[in-house]
C-alpha cells in the first residue's frame, strides 16, 4: 500500500500518466476569451485558478471525499436512502479488504459488464447532476478511464470497488483510491484541489508569457485557499451535503474548446 502522504504525492505529481498534460484546467479557452491578453494582468491566471476552487473543484473534492467515506463505512446508498445512510458497522478509518464490499457497492454481476457499482453510480449521478456541462462531464470521465486502468495496475484493491476498464467521473475513482492506500479525507480533498491550481498555473505557462517565478508565486499563494476548500468538504457524509456551486463561464469556455479546430490541451 506505501505511506500514504508519498501516494497522495504521486497522485498530483503532473507526470503521473493519467493524461494530465492534456489538461489546462479550461484555461486555454479562457485564454482565447481574453484573459491575459497582450501579457496584460497575468495574474489573473491566479484569479481564475481561484474561482475554480470555490466552485468546481469544490464539488469534485466533495464527490472525492464522500466516495472514500462510502468504500470505507460500508455505508449502502440506494434509492431513497440517500438522507439516512445505513452502514455496515465497519469504522470509517478501516482498510477495506471484505469480499462481501461488491455486495454492497452493488458491483456483483455489474463489474463483468463494464458499468458503474450501483453505490458509486449513485455518488456519481449526485456529481453529473451538479455538473450541467457534458463536455465537463465527458472530460472528467476520460480523465477518470486513465486513472482507473493505472490504479488497477498500481492498487489492485481498487477493482474490488470499480471495474478494470470504465468512463467514471475522476474524483469517484481517486475517492476509491483514497481508501484503499489509506488516505485520509483531509488528504484526498487536497490532492484534488492542488491538482486543480497546478494545472491551471502549469498551464498559463505554455498559453502566456509567464514567469515561471511568478507562476509559482501564484501557486503558494492559494494555498490558504485550498485549505479552506479542504477543511470545507472533509467532514461530509451524507451525498445531498455535497455542494452544487456552478460556474457557468467556465462551462461556456469548454463547450466552445470542445469544437476548436486548433487547441494545444484537450480540455
Amino acid at each position: 500500500m506505501g505511506n500514504a502522504e508519498l501516494v497522495a504525492m504521486m497522485l498530483a505529481d503532473g507526470r503521473l500518466p493519467t493524461g494530465g498534460h492534456t489538461q489546462s484546467g479550461g484555461l486555454e479557452p479562457a485564454v482565447r476569451a481574453g484573459l491575459g491578453a497582450d501579457g496584460k494582468q497575468l495574474a489573473d491566471v491566479a484569479s481564475y485558478a481561484r474561482d475554480r476552487l470555490r466552485t468546481t473543484t469544490r464539488v469534485e473534492a466533495a464527490v472525492a471525499v464522500l466516495t472514500r467515506h462510502l468504500a470505507l463505512s460500508g455505508t449502502n446508498v440506494a434509492p431513497g436512502d440517500e438522507n439516512v445512510p445505513q452502514t455496515t458497522g465497519q469504522p470509517d478509518t478501516q482498510t477495506p479488504n471484505s469480499p462481501s464490499r461488491a455486495d454492497w457497492f452493488g458491483l456483483e454481476g455489474h463489474a463483468a459488464q463494464g458499468g458503474v457499482g450501483q453505490g458509486v453510480g449513485y455518488v456519481e449521478a449526485a456529481w453529473a447532476a451538479r455538473t450541467p456541462s457534458h463536455v465537463v462531464r465527458g472530460v472528467s470521465r476520460r480523465q477518470g478511464r486513465l486513472l482507473l486502468r493505472l490504479a488497477c495496475r498500481v492498487w489492485p484493491d481498487v477493482s474490488t470497488y470499480l471495474p478494470n476498464d470504465g468512463e467514471i467521473a475522476r474524483p469517484v475513482v481517486l475517492g476509491v483510491v483514497g481508501a484503499v492506500t489509506g488516505l485520509s479525507a483531509e488528504q484526498v480533498a487536497r490532492t484534488i484541489a492542488y491538482d486543480d491550481a497546478q494545472t491551471v498555473i502549469s498551464a498559463s505557462l505554455k498559453l502566456l508569457p509567464v514567469d515561471p517565478a511568478d507562476a509559482a508565486t501564484w501557486l503558494a499563494g492559494l494555498h490558504d485557499d485550498i485549505e479552506w476548500l479542504v477543511k470545507d468538504v472533509a467532514p461530509l457524509t451524507r451525498i445531498d451535503d455535497i455542494p452544487a456551486d456552478g460556474a457557468p463561464l467556465i462551462d461556456v469556455f469548454a463547450h466552445n474548446h470542445a469544437i476548436e479546430r486548433m487547441r494545444l490541451f484537450h480540455a
